[in-house]
């Protein structure tokens, strides 16, 4: 059963006892370039054997998770809320598209941020829960003017506050094809590491962006590709409200929902991987899962995130594969089966986008009303328009999107604590930097001396074989 992880800092909550390490303090000032400079995909932890004849490794250490700190940071750097958005846009076009007005670390088209994240490690499998996360006093920057303490506070305080448990233990996500290829089995979702998934709710974004489509400035005429009709939309055609001149595929109307929404899964993955190089840790981003195995389409082999799938009535492929609608009471899509049908789904994601508009919620603005009321609303007709296509697109395919999925998983993030004697013994000089070297030895002080000088082993012998091999070679 999920449940809010809120546990307190047991060094206080500010009042200034709350001591930051100076491992942590560090990280908060690396440089950004140097982050951006030094990011490499580092493949090798504590505790892990790649087996192979060039390559072969074991390590001689155990495990080390992550510590709560290191979660926090790699979290709140991915998908953290941050203040509001500045929204600077004129409100007659454009800003009426909004759907919330919070900031996060990576933007989100028409501000809906629809990704949200999973991750699982040694305890559990959990949930961020973000998007119902309002930041106080109507800040436009959460960590203004903080010092590094403060804002480590700040960034533990509101990580507790957002985290989600859903399952005790380590996530039973693919360790084998069909759910995860060959080359990453190896690493993947072991002992000690914290892998992070984030999700992207299409959904939401769908039926914000069908508003724009098919309002009276735009008049799209959707058309279903496999038909060649107008999806639900004649009568309109008719009447000379949507343009016949101006047609939309329905792929090439899903695609770029796809796409314009997909790009999220891969900023909150590059924060994180930035944020690595400054605490120091081993991981990397990938795409080696196989998404409907690791959100749990096939329990019997694995249970993976626990996603809700549905049998589409209609499809390219006969019959059609299954697709994740949610996580139930966690994040579900605006569609059935969590909603009767697609009309009542509108109704709740207008329910939705009107709430963030209401006077009590915050905003960016210094006079938001005087901005607001020039925002225009969808006419009747629009909105009309818009469950007309919805319902065609159920009605034919038992399924909203056509052919996306609801939900949509395609990237991977996986972080852990590094083990620098497979670089040591592989590579030259530089494969890491001063900042992995210290986090090392901080887990293994015993190593000190051993490590970090010593590199590529194997290559410098290999050099030195070749070398001392050549006819002639002068001493």
């Amino acid at each position: 059963m999920a449940k809010k992880v809120n546990g307190k800092s047991k060094k206080g909550k500010g009042n200034g006892k709350f001591k930051l390490e100076k491992r942590y303090e560090d990280a908060l000032k690396y440089p950004l370039f140097d982050s951006i400079f030094n990011r490499r995909s580092r493949r090798f932890g504590l505790g892990m054997e790649l087996p192979d004849q060039t390559l072969g490794f074991k390590s001689q250490y155990d495990p080390k998770p992550l510590d709560e700190v290191e979660e926090a940071l790699l979290v709140w750097s991915g998908t953290g809320l941050t203040g509001l958005c500045l929204a600077d846009l004129p409100p007659e076009t454009g800003i009426d598209l909004l759907c919330q007005w919070t900031g996060r670390t990576w933007p989100s088209a028409c501000n809906n941020h629809g990704t949200e994240l999973f991750f699982t490690n040694d305890q559990g499998l959990y949930y961020v829960d973000v998007k119902h996360m309002l930041p106080k006093n109507h800040e436009l920057d959460m960590f203004f003017k903080m010092s590094r303490n403060e804002k480590m506070e700040r960034v533990l305080e509101l990580y507790r506050e957002s985290l989600v448990k859903l399952e005790d233990g380590r996530a039973d996500l693919p360790d084998r094809m069909p759910g995860l290829f060959d080359f990453n089995q190896w690493n993947t979702n072991k002992p000690g590491t914290t892998v992070f998934i984030p999700v992207t709710d299409i959904t939401e974004e769908y039926l914000n962006l069908l508003h724009l489509y098919c309002s009276n400035t735009y008049g799209f005429t959707i058309i279903d590709d496999l038909t060649r009709k107008p999806a639900g939309v004649g009568k309109w055609i008719k009447k000379g409200r949507l343009k016949d001149s101006v047609k939309l595929s329905l792929f090439d109307l899903e695609s770029r929902v796809l796409t314009g929404l997909n790009v999220e899964q891969a900023f909150i993955c590059q924060n994180m991987s930035l944020a690595l190089q400054a605490l120091g840790l081993a991981g990397w981003t990938f795409s080696g899962f196989i998404p409907r195995f690791a959100m749990g389409a096939a329990p019997e082999l694995f249970k993976g995130l626990g996603f809700r799938f549905i049998q589409p009535k209609k499809g390219v492929l006969d019959p059609p594969t299954t697709v994740p609608v949610g996580r139930d009471g966690v994040f579900e899509g605006y569609c059935p089966p969590y909603y009767k049908n697609m009309d009542e789904a509108i109704d709740a994601f207008h329910e939705h986008k009107d709430a963030a508009w209401e006077s009590t919620k915050p905003f960016p603005y210094t006079e938001p009303d005087k901005h607001l009321m020039r925002a225009p609303q969808p006419t009747e007709t629009t909105k009309q328009i818009v469950r007309d296509v919805a319902n065609y697109i159920y009605d034919t395919y038992g399924r909203f999107p056509a052919f996306v999925d609801p939900m949509y998983m395609r990237l991977v993030f996986q972080a852990m604590n590094i083990d620098v004697e497979f670089y040591d013994e592989h590579y030259p000089k530089g494969a890491y930097s001063d900042t992995h070297l210290k986090a090392f030895l901080r887990n293994h002080p015993e190593a000190k001396g051993k490590v970090g000088k010593k590199v590529g082993k194997k290559m410098a012998k290999k050099k030195a074989k070749s070398v001392n091999g050549k006819k002639g070679a002068k001493a």
